[in-house]
């Protein structure tokens, strides 16, 4: 589902997309910069601060949801703003570095911002969002997955992400095996370098137990670039015969390196990965592979041949207006959350009344249902990503995505790290 009214603001086209591209600087979509307090006087431009990278590891996540999100702004600003306030965003590049992203949040904050976009991981991006707890100002980070990006207790009452999380992930790919294949074995590869990788294989397992299904082996690996798993490869191979299916939990480029890794190791048995192993980089990564399933928002044209999703048309309109304003397709689904988070907006400040910091974050968890582009979700009291959106199966044949089918997390199961979003998902199917 999509809002009506999709203008595009080609008089900062170039400006915005050249902005990109630069290692570090301010952008300002949707009017000129200004300088306001955070508290926010209720007149002129409301601020929005970005501390999101457009280098470093982390860009090729951060970089397009970002610009999607200023998309968003540009329709809205185009639509005659938020309670006829104009949006303006003001993005400082992270450079994927932990100790900047705190600093870039403290200006961001300095110069008026009400609210602090975070990069889309939590070890890269909290740094920024403790900055901006500190302050009672929301933090929203544009993907982030892991789960403890949802628990206020972790991220504070004003923090939250866009991102679907690790957990729905995990739960989703076990469920549909569980729901449509025959594959009740499954050896398990964990990726340890960030938290959303290890969550994602963490709740994979935890539901697939919980299923009925058996866990033949587990190894681990440590992902990122230059990802050389020949020995887990070894491991694997030598428990294929006793498995059914091997579940990736990793984030590209090293999960599709990992799988790739796979097959040239001679393992025939089908790969499952989560949203992170899905994207244009997979096809350049994991060459022509087949048998292999990821779990993304959608079906992006870029590499996904055969779209029936229910909501494919909104997602293909995305898909053009992107390619429109900046000049290149979509490499992942990730830009729907950054888009869908100029709707959270949009709705929070106009469901109270205002652009005061604390309000806002308020509002976003108790405003109710939000339509974005490929289907309705919310934020709760106490778990702060959304929850009833849905993800689809995507079967991978010869380096090119195809559609199975449009699944919904049913249930999140406790694995004991105080997960606020576990038990029984709203919107389900």
């Amino acid at each position: 589902m999509r809002f009506s009214g999709k203008g595009r603001t080609r008089a900062r086209m170039a400006a915005c997309a050249a902005a990109g591209a630069l290692a570090l600087g301010v952008v300002a979509c949707g009017g000129s910069e200004t300088t306001s307090s955070s508290a926010d006087s209720g007149e002129g431009p409301i601020v929005i601060g970005m501390a999101v990278a457009k280098t470093g590891p982390l860009s090729p996540y951060d970089l397009q949801p970002g610009n999607a999100f200023l998309l968003r702004l540009d329709e809205i600003n185009k639509e005659g703003g938020i309670d006829g306030r104009q949006v303006e965003a003001k993005w400082i590049d992270t450079k994927s570095d932990k100790t900047l992203a705190a600093s870039v949040a403290t200006q961001l904050l300095n110069d008026g911002a009400v609210a602090i976009l975070t990069t889309c991981d939590f070890d890269f991006g909290s740094p920024a969002a403790f900055q901006a707890k500190a302050q009672n100002v929301p933090a929203i980070s544009l993907c982030a997955s892991s789960p403890k990006n949802a628990t206020p207790a972790i991220i504070g009452e004003n923090g939250f992400s866009m991102g679907t999380g690790s957990d729905t992930e995990g739960v989703t790919a076990a469920e549909w095996i569980m729901e449509k294949q025959e594959w009740k074995r499954a050896y398990v590869l964990k990726d340890t370098s960030l938290e959303y990788s290890k969550a994602t294989a963490d709740y994979f397992v935890a539901r697939w137990k919980e299923l009925g299904g058996e866990i033949v082996g587990e190894d681990t690996f440590v992902g990122g670039e230059n990802v050389d798993i020949a020995a887990q490869a070894t491991r694997a191979k030598g428990a294929a015969a006793q498995a059914d299916v091997i579940y990736v939990g990793s984030w590209n480029p090293g999960g599709s390196t990992a799988a790739r890794q796979l097959r040239n190791a001679g393992i025939t048995l089908p790969i499952v990965g989560n949203q992170s192993m899905d994207g244009s980089l997979t096809k350049q990564v994991a060459g022509d592979i087949s048998d292999y399933y990821s779990t993304p928002l959608a079906c992006i044209p870029s590499y996904c041949t055969s779209g029936e999703g229910e909501n494919q048309e909104a997602v293909n309109k995305f898909f053009e207006d992107f390619k429109a304003k900046y000049g290149e397709d979509l490499s992942s689904s990730y830009p729907i959350n950054g888009y869908d988070l100029g709707n959270v907006f949009k709705k929070a400040i106009e469901t109270a009344g205002s652009a005061e910091p604390t309000k806002i974050g308020e509002a976003i968890k108790t405003m109710g249902a939000v339509e974005g582009i490929n289907s309705t979700f919310q934020f709760t009291e106490k778990c702060h990503r959304p929850v009833g959106q849905q993800r689809i199966i995507l079967e991978w044949v010869k380096g090119e995505g195809e559609f199975v089918e449009t699944r919904g997390a049913q249930e999140i199961p406790d694995i004991g790290d105080a997960n606020p979003c576990a038990g029984p998902q709203t919107g389900a199917e």
